[in-house]
């Protein structure tokens, strides 16, 4: 074999490894992206704040004084605000939540997930569809406005609450008044157990160039055991386990 093919076939060996090598770079990018997701994004979420509670609808009733239907809800508040070290100037153009999905739901009555519809001081009236099998879409605004739906475009707050409806009724002749609470479900035989479930969820956040980025979200509920405390909120601001990704390019 003279020097001429000798050298040819080390180009052809030295290229056959430069392509492995590419490729083996390319898989290894796309990997860790899958784990990893985006580095930096324009907003990310600050905070998320689970307030849970019970509430009730008074029963017409001629024989007792209290009759009341009562409903578990956990509200839920999610907060964005815009990267600081970001000095671009997008904004935001609408934030979605879909794809809810119920882990290890509840064993007593109905849940359902409901949007913001009144004021501040009443958020809720439940003349609204439930959402569950639907999807919630923030647009940005000004400012927020939960009850339109709006959020501020440079960072804000959205918000919604799931109920679990139907739990059974409370009657009583005997309380001089009623603390709405979890008090009221233990006394109708209700446990932790029966109320507690998993929720998990999408939110893709699009920006005014159009990009979109997307994660998923699990939520535990209640946030505490309201059954022994009554009532309980819990703060989280640990979203390491979340990875967003691009799900669409300028």
């Amino acid at each position: 074999m003279d020097k001429k093919n000798v050298i040819s076939i080390i180009k052809r060996v030295l290229f056959f490894l430069f392509i492995l090598v590419m490729i083996g770079i390319v898989i290894y990018i796309i990997k860790r992206y899958e784990t990893e997701g985006e580095k930096t994004l324009p907003f990310n979420i600050e905070k998320i704040l689970i307030v849970s509670n019970v509430d009730g609808q008074k029963n017409e009733d001629g024989q007792n004084i209290w009759n009341i239907k009562l409903t578990q809800f956990n509200d839920v508040y999610i907060y964005i605000k815009k990267d600081d070290s970001n000095d671009n100037e997008v904004t935001i153009k609408n934030i979605t939540l879909d794809n809810f999905n119920i882990q290890n739901g509840p064993t007593k009555g109905e849940l359902k997930l409901y949007r913001p519809t009144g004021e501040l001081e009443n958020l809720y009236t439940y003349s609204e569809q439930d959402y569950l099998n639907s999807n919630l879409v923030f647009k940005g605004s000004k400012i927020d406005d939960l009850k339109n739906l709006e959020i501020g475009n440079s960072g804000g707050v959205m918000a919604f609450r799931t109920a679990i409806e139907n739990l059974g009724n409370y009657t009583s002749n005997e309380d001089t008044e009623i603390v709405y609470d979890g008090s009221l479900l233990q006394k109708i035989g209700i446990t932790f157990e029966n109320i507690k479930f998993d929720l998990g969820m999408d939110i893709t956040i699009q920006t005014s160039d159009n990009v979109s980025y997307k994660g998923t979200i699990n939520l535990n509920f209640p946030a505490g055991d309201i059954i022994t405390n009554g009532s309980s909120n819990i703060e989280i601001t640990d979203f390491s386990n979340i990875v967003f990704k691009r799900v669409n390019k300028k």
